[in-house]
């Protein structure tokens, strides 16, 4: 939102207040132009031919927004069972929604399964699981690097202790299992945390994921994830997305030049795509003054 001869607007010149008096408040805005912009940064920055963003919904949820990056080209990346029959209801095709959850029940990987969405485990216990009730459904593994990234440690999700994903120094026990039930690791996943500047610990978490490809010879896809830093004031410092291109295109490129069958490449940003684009419009009831303070109620 911008300050235009003493009056906000938004994006082709919207008066918010003319929006306020049309729905009423609050009112929740969300602006296309700016969504569409990141999406375009990010796939402008990687030159590798089979790249793909999966948005990751549950940064923003809502159904317009699903549709609209639906629109634009993006998968989609979901958390929740929730999350993926949203995904269905924008009009996502199956094969396009990813569903990583935490701790989910087998009932839950069932109507998965019975959705026909990519499914991501995350816990030796469901890789034994799946053996004995889907063990010829493909599936995806997403490993914990043992890697600490992320603003803060409550942001980290990939360090020794996090409750998310199998550590890769249980590679040869997941080994074992896939082996014993014939099942088949179309994909490899990695998300270490939010925030994150720097982008050799993206390049650090590919190169434990191509190391691992050796494992299974029936890969299809790498996910690395996301937590790219974003502004959350003007002139914040953020991940550098077009140096962070460069370097992960190269690399995988050089992995796939000894490989028949080139794996395919995939992120899932989710605040990058969405935090500057919202704004909440409410209406002022009060404004209180204090010996020091104005407050706006």
């Amino acid at each position: 939102m911008e300050l235009v001869n003493n009056k906000y607007q938004l994006s082709d010149g919207i008066d918010p207040l003319e929006l306020c008096k049309e729905f009423g408040t609050p009112l929740y805005v969300y602006d296309a132009s700016i969504m569409e912009r990141q999406y375009q940064r990010i796939t402008a920055a990687y030159s590798y031919p089979k790249f793909r963003v999966h948005y990751a919904c549950k940064a923003l949820s809502n159904l317009s927004v699903l549709r609209f990056f639906r629109k634009l080209g993006a998968a989609l990346d979901c958390v929740s069972i929730g999350e993926v029959k949203l995904g269905l209801r924008a009009g996502y095709a199956p094969e396009d929604i990813l569903y990583t959850p935490n701790f989910a029940g087998m009932d839950e990987y069932a109507e998965a399964v019975a959705a026909g969405v990519k499914i991501n485990l995350d816990a030796i216990p469901m890789l034994e699981n799946w053996g004995l009730h889907f063990k010829n459904v493909p599936f995806c593994i997403r490993l914990n690097p043992h890697l600490m990234a992320g603003g803060n440690e409550k942001i980290s999700v990939g360090h020794i202790d996090s409750k998310f994903g199998i550590s890769i120094h249980q590679l040869r026990h997941v080994e074992r299992i896939v082996k014993t039930h014939g099942m088949h690791i179309h994909g490899l996943h990695m998300h270490t945390g939010s925030d994150i500047l720097d982008a050799d610990v993206f390049l650090r978490g590919a190169e434990l994921l191509l190391e691992t490809a050796a494992l299974f010879p029936e890969l299809r896809h790498l996910d690395l994830g996301s937590g790219f830093k974003v502004a959350y004031k003007p002139g914040d410092i953020t991940t550098d997305i077009d140096e962070l291109g460069i370097r992960i295109t190269e690399r995988v490129k050089r992995f796939n030049a000894a490989r028949e069958v080139p794996v395919e490449l995939w992120f899932e940003p989710g605040k990058f795509l969405v935090s500057e684009a919202g704004h909440l419009l409410v209406r002022v009831t009060l404004l209180k003054q204090t010996t020091a303070t104005v407050f706006a109620g």
